[in-house]
């Protein structure tokens, strides 16, 4: 006599696509700015509505990787501080990362 449960079935499917999500993910990953931070994330964590407006808004100059690097720590960190819910840049970051490889894994 067996038992028949068709919503283990598909829960064991999501856990082993999550899985092997997650194993692709631990190989490395390149993430854009706008998919790290994209829309959703700026409108709920910051006065901005996209990562473009909250830099265009800045104090500075960004036209390449290269002007980003080279940004005062602590001025992106206090700039941060006053236009989002984070401490400075490294916490914003680290939530945005967060949040975006829990979307990968289909949470």
């Amino acid at each position: 006599m067996g038992v028949k449960t068709k919503g283990f079935d598909d829960f064991n499917k999501r856990l082993k696509k999550m899985g092997n999500k997650a194993k692709e993910l631990e190989k490395g990953t390149t993430v854009s700015f706008t998919d790290l931070f994209n829309d959703r994330f700026m409108q709920i964590h910051t006065k901005f509505n996209n990562i473009d407006e909250f830099f265009d808004k800045s104090p500075f100059e960004i036209l390449t990787e290269e002007d980003f690097d080279k940004i005062n720590e602590s001025e992106l960190d206090e700039y941060v501080r006053n236009h989002s819910r984070f401490s400075g840049w490294e916490d914003m970051k680290g939530k945005a990362g967060q949040e975006w490889v829990a979307k990968q894994l289909g949470f």
